[in-house]
């Protein structure tokens, strides 16, 4: 079991980052645009200025943090200038030990400061730094200070031939933006369908897809602000809502558990064929090929269920099916007809919009205010995690940068640029990059050793490099390890255009590979470190707060068919807060010094209040006037929110045990309706009745109703923030 988990663990290391398929393309593009002057160079016959000039376009694809075209490209022009800067300085104080450190030292410090002294320094990070520890580097192992202050200005022609092309190659922002992002709710809604059709799925929520939502409703905001287009919203909305109402109707259908047996092959087919109609949808947002074909005969996809359930029913008159199965089934049923409705009109809304795609979109809202002086003063202290991670940076990258000077190991600014790679705020964050960094090491430097060894010439390195620059550059939005294992022979080839290379500058990359993620994961821990498993207590009762509240809320809006704003705002609030508790809880289970058992107690916690959010969604899918008539609602509206959440002083046990009271009493009124249902049945009774009416409206919310009371998690001792 522990071997399993540790495999999951490391194979997450490498997962794709959410949200990252549509940056696969401009990563494709940002490749070609920084391989570029390779074969020019070659055409030319001069691979060397060629290689200085791909060094000025990489670091400047470094400071590319999307956004509009204008002012993203004066962003990278200004990026490219201060690069060559700081790389014709470095060239210059080569000799000059202590200079060279102070400038290293104020490109790090405010690198990590970042936005909260200026927005500009954000978007250059550590760049200019690490344009500084090339040229650096570059002095006495390859060239000649005087040699190297050319390379500035190739430097400076690369960073701005980067900046033109980016501007140039980038098309006008139009709708179809907003549009990727509008599918990425139905593309996660339909890969959980694909779940759900297996009938042995788990019998737990799938994932939610609470970050796809947000970021669709972001896009749709946008539209509304004081510069949109409030004609685009109005079509953009209601597409939002039904991905919304999608999510919901799929948890309500999760919470259902697996189908009878008499429907599972119905069943399947229906919910395969709904999951493939979401996914055909996401498809007709993004103007991809459909995966799939068109349905021969989309008006009987339901038939063969709606005759299992028929069947079903009749052998329930019969004695022979459980009524309560039954009753399942048909509750399956018109859940994924349902989800069949909301599709069918949320493709109308897609068609209309596709037929927008090119309108293009109004310029974005202006910037936010530089930071004043006296907020800067504010965050000058070691109260702040930002000002806390800058210190560090400094501190462990100089000390990295002087034993390597000290020592005169060679290519010692390797280590210096792998501490910049991977220290972050947080250890663990820290953490997962040093593992990232080390293993992309190891399998790019060894690749990069094979190609020094064996090609010598700088035309066919040239070619090289451009392959592994475009698809290191096309994957770099995947995931980090995937950069650091095209980017490692990136550094190393470049050099070997240069001049002739030798494959031990590999291992010896390695080595410093070592040295820098070693000393900045050891910085981390001991150098004004921000640790997150104290946080998690106080991020579990806020999100426990928040579901209590989301979960008060809906039960007393639960006979009202109609949601208003304070559900709406509610459930805002719990998903938000459970996904920081879930983040935090993540950072903490990999940072060291704290009790284990209690951080694990913690963060089953927030595995529950997550599971939570979503039956309580899938509870407001069936909101009815009868469901006020479920007798005990009032008592188990009453003490649910106070067991989650007790109030300070009160027994929780009060309030657990009037739950289960209440519990208890709307399942014998259920058990009631089925003896009654059987026995209308019996009398051959198989129309409509008020008894079947009342278990098609009221059975599904004592259901839910019911797990809703055994996932609430029992409060108990968090974590100290001694630990």
């Amino acid at each position: 079991m522990t071997r399993h988990l540790a495999g999951r663990r490391t194979a997450g290391l490498f997962s794709p980052a959410p949200g990252s398929r549509p940056a696969v393309l401009a990563g494709l593009g940002n490749g070609i645009v920084i391989s570029a002057p390779l074969p020019a160079g070659i055409a030319a016959g001069n691979p060397q200025a060629a290689a200085w000039a791909t060094l000025g376009a990489y670091l400047a694809a470094f400071t590319n943090k999307g956004g509009a075209r204008r002012p993203r490209t004066r962003g990278l022009l200004v990026a490219a200038v201060v690069d060559a800067a700081v790389f014709w300085i470095g060239a210059r104080a080569a000799g000059l030990f202590p200079v060279t450190l102070a400038v290293l030292a104020a490109l790090v410090f405010l690198a990590g400061m970042g936005s909260t002294v200026h927005p500009a320094l954000e978007r250059l990070g550590t760049m200019p730094a690490t344009a500084l520890l090339v040229a650096a580097g570059a002095v006495g192992t390859t060239q000649t200070p005087a040699q190297l202050r050319p390379a500035a200005l190739l430097v400076l022609a690369g960073g701005l031939w980067y900046a033109v092309a980016t501007a140039v190659l980038t098309p006008a922002p139009r709708l179809r933006d907003v549009l990727h992002t509008l599918a990425q709710p139905y593309r996660a809604v339909g890969r959980t369908l694909s779940v759900l059709a297996d009938p042995q799925f788990p019998r737990t929520v799938p994932a939610p897809t609470a970050d796809a939502l947000r970021r669709a409703e972001e896009a749709t905001r946008a539209l509304r602000g004081p510069q949109g287009d409030e004609h685009l919203a109005e079509l953009t909305d209601p597409l939002v809502r039904k991905a919304a109402t999608l999510a919901d109707l799929t948890a309500a259908l999760a919470a259902t558990g697996p189908p009878p047996a008499a429907v599972a092959t119905p069943y399947t087919s229906a919910t395969t064929r709904a999951a493939r109609q979401l996914a055909r949808l996401a498809d007709d947002l993004t103007r991809r090929r459909p995966a799939t074909p068109h349905d021969s005969a989309p008006e009987t996809f339901m038939a063969p269920l709606e005759a299992a359930c028929d069947r079903m029913r009749a052998e329930s008159a019969a004695g022979t099916q459980s009524y309560p199965d039954t009753a399942r089934a048909g509750r399956q049923r018109r859940l994924l007809s349902r989800i069949d409705a909301v599709v069918t009109a949320a493709r109308t809304d897609v068609h209309r919009l596709v037929q927008l795609a090119r309108t293009p979109l109004p310029p974005p809202a202006a910037r936010a205010p530089r930071p004043t002086a006296a907020r800067l003063r504010g965050i000058m202290t070691l109260t702040s995690a930002t000002f806390r991670h800058a210190l560090r940076a400094t501190t462990v990258s100089t000390a990295v940068f002087a034993l390597t000077q000290a020592t005169t190991l060679p290519h010692g600014e390797w280590a210096t640029l792998a501490v910049l790679r991977v220290l972050r705020p947080q250890y663990a964050a820290t953490r997962e990059r040093v593992v990232q960094r080390v293993v992309g090491n190891l399998v790019g430097g060894s690749c990069a050793a094979l190609l020094i060894a064996a090609v010598h010439t700088q035309a066919a390195i040239s070619l090289i490099l451009f392959v592994i620059i475009t698809a290191g550059f096309t994957l770099r939005p995947v995931n980090y390890a995937f950069w650091v294992i095209f980017g490692t022979p990136v550094v190393l080839l470049i050099g070997d255009v240069s001049h002739p290379g030798d494959w031990h500058d590999a291992l010896i990359r390695i080595a410093m590979t070592f040295l820098g993620t070693a000393a900045a994961l050891l910085g981390s821990r001991l150098l004004w470190p921000s640790w997150e498993h104290p946080r998690l207590a106080a991020e579990t009762d806020h999100a426990r707060r928040a579901t209590a509240a989301y979960l008060d809320t809906a039960l007393r809006s639960l006979a009202r068919p109609d949601p208003d704003g304070d559900l709406v705002s509610a459930r805002a609030a719990a998903e938000k807060a459970v996904a920081r508790a879930q983040s935090t809880a993540h950072h903490a289970h990999r940072e060291p010094g704290h009790d284990r058992t209690a951080l694990d107690r913690e963060a089953a916690t927030v595995a529950a209040l997550d599971r939570l959010v979503a039956l309580i969604a899938a509870l407001m899918t069936h909101r009815t006037t009868r469901a006020a008539h479920v007798p005990a609602l009032d008592l188990y509206t009453g003490h649910a929110a106070p067991a989650l959440d007790p109030p300070q002083g009160e027994d929780p046990a009060v309030h657990t045990d009037a739950l289960a009271e209440a519990v208890e009493e709307m399942s014998l009124y259920l058990e009631d309706l089925h003896t009654r249902r059987r026995r209308e049945l019996a009398t051959e009774r198989t129309g409509d009745t008020a008894v079947r009416v009342s278990i098609r409206e009221t059975a599904p919310v004592v259901e839910l109703l019911a797990t809703i009371a055994d996932t609430l998690p029992e409060p108990g001792p968090g974590l100290s923030a001694a630990t």
